[in-house]
């Protein structure tokens, strides 16, 4: 139910043509940028502040010495978490909304912020 809503918020902004643009500073990842402003991701998450869920910075300074931070955050990609950060849970985005190999290209850029 919550991931439904998340990604139906997600739509009805891109229809709306209320998309935020890729700060300049991550023009280099455009690709994860997009990926992420598909996804949802943005609903809860960005960088440089906390939404409903830590900004990526925040996430990337916690894993960080992290050897096995990488296949973390795929996991907590795929099947969401609960009470890592915050009291709300983050939904689970299964292989039929975001693939291993995006789930792959999510991590990687949070890691690298």
């Amino acid at each position: 139910m919550l991931t439904r809503n998340i990604l139906l918020t997600s739509l009805l902004i891109a229809l709306c043509g209320c998309k935020p643009e890729i700060p300049k500073q991550y023009a280099n990842n455009a690709t994860e940028w997009q990926l992420a402003e598909k996804t949802g991701c943005f609903m809860c998450h960005t960088t440089g502040k906390n939404l409903l869920g830590p900004a990526w910075e925040n996430v990337a300074e916690r894993y960080r010495n992290n050897p096995d931070a990488e296949a973390h955050l795929m996991d907590r990609i795929a099947n969401g978490s609960r009470g890592a950060w915050v009291e709300r849970d983050m939904p689970s985005y299964q292989a039929n909304l975001i693939s291993e190999a995006n789930r792959k290209l999510l991590a990687k850029f949070i890691l690298s912020l």
